[in-house]
């Protein structure tokens, strides 16, 4: 792919589009611009399918991040807090290796999941966070996804040479029986859902606003002359309700019917440019996917695990709670289930995680390193 000059990614607190259920329906669409952004030139549009749901978003993040999975750690375990250490492999590093300024941007505390170490480890140059942002407006007491893109766009400007930003939002993070603060009460639920959950219209209205804010920064970029990439992605959905979920999918939720409950980890992504990338819907990926494909067609350099995961997206889209999804579309349950060139993708994954989660590299450099190298260039 040809190297950008600008490589934006957006992973978008509790961004979800709710058309994932059938028994969903509102006064008015509340993603709009999302949906219009469907088979347009230069945009690949599809589901994102998270290992997380209603929470966890560092989970999203550090697999989108370094191409590991969360399924092969202990349960319970959050990679930021126990497994990230200075040979991390991570998007940062390659993007620093093909000469571009990176930076981390999260418009909220830098407390949060360990992330300014993390973040170091990962090998950005830079971190942000809500002190960086300026003259920021806040939507209830989140800052708003709009002052967020402000930030992305000046920093576009400010950058001479090529920059890779990663950014989380804030925005939409749950709490949605706050103060109407700058929010306009948009979006109507018909009263089978309000009645489930008398909040879930606070955090519609929410992510009304985001589409806003996503429609002025595409907006923004469609006007640039500088060569520049859009990835977003929802990190999971919203922590609303269990019950409003067990309406949803009319499904108990404390018996597995895998079928019934899928749509429970979809969230949308997209990737857009400025410039010729081709047009593709309805593809299905994993966060740690997804990292692929962004790496591929932004031109970075691809790691080992980055050309592994190209191979085993082809068989598996996801290893969620509920089970593995093949790439098919069915689901299974567990090694008993699966063909043996299966197992042996999925026992590689696990060993791959295995040794970069734990960092033992002896000789496998050059599987988790774009130049094969241990050590980090220095600065």
């Amino acid at each position: 792919g040809i190297q950008p000059e600008n490589i934006i990614v957006i992973m978008n607190e509790s961004f979800s589009d709710f058309s994932v259920y059938d028994r969903f329906s509102a006064s008015q669409d509340p993603l709009p611009f999302l949906h219009s952004l469907e088979g347009q030139a230069n945009t690949i549009t599809g589901t994102l399918l998270s290992p997380s749901w209603r929470g966890g978003t560092a989970t999203v993040e550090h697999e989108f991040l370094t191409g590991f999975n969360s399924a092969f750690q202990p349960p319970y375990t959050v990679a930021y807090q126990l497994y990230v250490h200075k040979d991390t492999p991570s998007m940062a590093e390659a993007a620093n290796a093909a000469g571009y300024e990176t930076v981390a941007f999260h418009p909220y505390l830098a407390s949060g999941w360990n992330r300014t170490q993390v973040y170091d480890f990962m090998g950005f140059d830079r971190q942000l966070y809500q002190e960086d942002v300026e003259n920021p407006e806040y939507i209830r007491d989140y800052i708003s996804d709009a002052s967020d893109y402000e930030t992305i766009t000046r920093l576009t400007e400010e950058i001479d040479g090529k920059a890779f930003i990663f950014n989380v939002t804030m925005q939409n993070h749950n709490g949605y029986g706050q103060e109407w603060t700058n929010l306009k009460r948009t979006i109507e639920l018909p009263e089978e859902i309000s009645n489930i959950d008398p909040e879930a219209e606070q955090y519609f209205a929410a992510i009304h606003e985001s589409d806003k804010a996503l429609e002025e920064l595409v907006s923004y970029y469609l006007e640039s002359n500088e060569k520049t990439m859009i990835v977003f992605f929802g990190d999971h959905q919203p922590p609303l309700a269990t019950d409003l979920y067990a309406w949803l999918t009319d499904s108990d939720l404390n018996t597995l019917n895998p079928e019934a409950q899928k749509p429970l980890y979809e969230v949308p992504f997209f990737i857009w440019a400025n410039y010729d990338i081709g047009s593709q819907t309805g593809l299905e990926t994993s966060p740690a996917g997804l990292g692929a494909m962004t790496a591929k067609l932004a031109g970075l350099p691809m790691t080992g695990l980055h050309e592994f995961l190209e191979g085993f997206q082809e068989v598996f889209t996801c290893i969620l709670p509920i089970g593995l999804v093949r790439a098919d579309g069915s689901i299974i349950q567990g090694p008993d289930e699966m063909t043996e060139a299966e197992r042996q993708m999925h026992e590689d994954y696990d060993t791959l995680t295995y040794c970069g989660l734990t960092d033992q590299f002896e000789g496998t450099e050059a599987l988790f390193h774009p130049d094969g190298q241990n050590e980090r260039a220095p600065g």
